[in-house]
């Protein structure tokens, strides 16, 4: 009896072993329920594109991409499990992910430990600047989209703002940079939440007795920025609202409605993947229609899986190899644009766009070239 499971186990293993040889294994980490599910759904989609044209192409040397996905929800704890199931079961040679700045913090110890390289295309806290050598991003970093933020309100002449911000990593980014770049004592009414909160009526009416001149909505999910936008509404709060990048969703849009009207944010821009029939936004829209969120995200995972492909069919799938040849690569012409990493795995070569829902519609106004 010992020597047949004995015998199993081997056939098990060797199967295993088999499998891994035919196979590339890359794994994807976001949030795939919950209230961010939005863009998680966007990302994975981006990158299940991409893999079948990489195999419908003969693979990567001839071997098939076999793409594992699993769900972060957002937060650090799943996250951090879908790294060790992706890392130590599954056995992936690299991942995609994670996609809220949460999920990337808490799964790179786990990664960085394993050697296995990381690529965010949504993750911008700048915490992920130092989260481990083996982290890369092709979303720029909040340090950067908080001083755009702060030099249109002060360009707009406001003085005294207001900031109601979620209890997250990429939130805190956001509030940590906003606060760092505008002068000292313009921030009148600063306060945080917890995840989950459904009811902000208490500290609306409490701004509502303030003299400010602007509100910022700094949300991590949808369902967040809907509920603090329309409440403050409700509530007669009539100055005007600023985003972050989590503003920029269509599904926002639907849940908010007339209380967004006017709400200017910043992003990647609109027409990242935008082009002819060819274009990655022609495919997406064909398989998948409109994004939940917005395309800018969905082009950049098409672009993380694209960069690390490009980079394993040149040198292989050794975890060390992958690193060190992303550390030095000069430049991947992707549907975003072109663009490198820097010394701490931070993008070179995208920026920023200033957004604004009119009319129920989100449009662009301006570029914010990268820095």
């Amino acid at each position: 009896m010992k020597k047949s499971v004995m015998l199993a186990a081997l056939f098990v293993a060797l199967a295993a072993c088999s499998q891994s040889q035919k196979t590339i294994r890359i794994g994807y980490i976001g949030p795939l329920t919950g209230d961010a599910a939005s863009y998680g759904s966007d990302t994975l989609n981006a990158v299940r594109i991409h893999v079948d044209e990489i195999n419908a192409a003969g693979g990567i040397d001839g071997k098939m991409i076999e793409l594992i996905a699993e769900d972060g929800r957002c937060n650090g704890a799943d996250a951090a499990s879908a790294a060790q199931k992706l890392v130590n079961v599954d056995n992936v040679i690299a991942i995609i992910g994670g996609q809220c700045s949460s999920e990337t913090l808490a799964a790179a110890p786990i990664v960085e430990a394993a050697k296995i390289p990381m690529i965010s295309p949504v993750s911008s806290s700048p915490d992920v600047t130092k989260a481990g050598d083996f982290i890369f991003r092709n979303y720029p970093s909040d340090a950067y989209k908080g001083k755009v933020l702060a030099n249109i309100l002060k360009q707009k002449g406001f003085t005294k703002i207001a900031i109601l911000s979620e209890n997250t990593d990429f939130c805190q980014g956001i509030r940590t940079t906003i606060a760092a770049n505008l002068p000292t004592g313009a921030l009148v009414f600063d306060e945080i939440v917890d995840p989950g909160t459904k009811d902000y009526r208490t500290l609306a009416t409490r701004l509502k007795d303030l003299e400010f001149d602007a509100l910022i909505i700094n949300g991590q999910s949808d369902a967040t920025n809907a509920e603090m936008t329309k409440q403050a509404r409700e509530l007669g709060i009539v100055q005007p609202f600023f985003g972050t990048d989590t503003a920029d969703s269509a599904t926002l849009l639907a849940q908010a409605g007339e209380a967004v009207e006017g709400m200017t944010f910043i992003n990647t821009s609109s027409r990242l993947g935008e082009g002819g029939p060819d274009s990655f936004a022609a495919k997406f829209r064909a398989k998948f229609g409109e994004p939940k969120s917005n395309l800018s995200y969905a082009t950049l995972a098409y672009d993380a899986l694209g960069v690390l492909a490009e980079t394993i069919g040149k040198i292989g799938t050794d975890g060390v190899k992958i690193k060190d040849a992303l550390d030095v690569l000069e430049r991947y012409q992707g549907e975003a644009g072109t663009f490198s990493f820097d010394a701490n795995g931070d993008v070179v070569g995208i920026g920023y766009a200033v957004k604004q829902f009119q009319s129920g519609a989100i449009v662009e106004l301006e570029l914010v070239a990268a820095e």
